[in-house]
């Protein structure tokens, strides 16, 4: 073979080297790509987005917390608001009853005030007259929720009862209610008017009152 042949390229040789050229530069190119990934990879750590996540949890919950703790406290506010409210309201329409029948209720004493005066012999027709109008006094009363306080033969009540004085007896127990001289009211449970009476005094004898004593009439 002579020199010229030998130095002459091979094209198979040639195309071979250009493959293995092309598959290395393919293998740099993935190599590099790799490389880029993991940077981005190591850019991005997962255990600090986790606690980002964490933190911005912790403080929805606060915030959510804190905004039921303020309705919380609004609506305890309201309903006291409410119970405020309702108790004047209460209040002035109590007041006002009682200023209105401060003119009213001496009509019902004076009633029973002639109703036992009356002399036995006096007119059938004028003493059933008086208690007719005594009832229906006595009936629009009850129609608004005002009932009379019964003092008789009950223990003497400072929350019901004005004691005008203390008298011994022997018809009644110590510290019971012996006469009413002017009939006490309620509205409900709340007082009116207190009755103004007289006590039997520390020196009676009486037999203690009826447990049954102090139902109104």
């Amino acid at each position: 073979m002579s020199g010229d042949q030998t130095n002459e390229a091979n094209p198979d040789d040639e195309l071979a080297q250009a493959m293995r050229d092309a598959e290395r530069a393919v293998d740099q190119m993935r190599a590099g790509r790799d490389e880029d990934e993991i940077e981005i990879d190591d850019v991005a750590d997962p255990p600090d987005l986790a606690a980002d996540l964490a933190a911005e949890l912790a403080l929805a919950k606060a915030e959510t917390e804190a905004m039921r703790d303020k309705w919380m406290r609004s609506m305890a506010d309201l309903e006291n608001y409410k119970k405020r409210t309702r108790r004047e309201h209460e209040d002035a329409i109590h007041r006002a009853l009682g200023n209105m029948l401060s003119d009213f209720l001496p009509v019902g004493d004076n009633l029973d005030r002639a109703l036992a005066a009356m002399p036995a012999n006096s007119d059938p027709q004028l003493a059933k007259g008086l208690e007719m109008v005594r009832g229906e006094f006595f009936s629009a009363l009850a129609r608004h929720g005002i009932k009379p306080i019964v003092s008789v033969g009950v223990v003497f009540d400072p929350n019901l009862h004005d004691a005008l004085q203390q008298v011994d007896t022997p018809d009644f127990a110590p510290g019971v209610v012996m006469m009413e001289y002017e009939k006490g009211y309620l509205r409900g449970e709340r007082l009116l008017r207190a009755a103004r009476v007289v006590v039997a005094g520390p020196g009676s004898t009486g037999a203690p009152p009826d447990p049954n004593a102090g139902e109104a009439n």
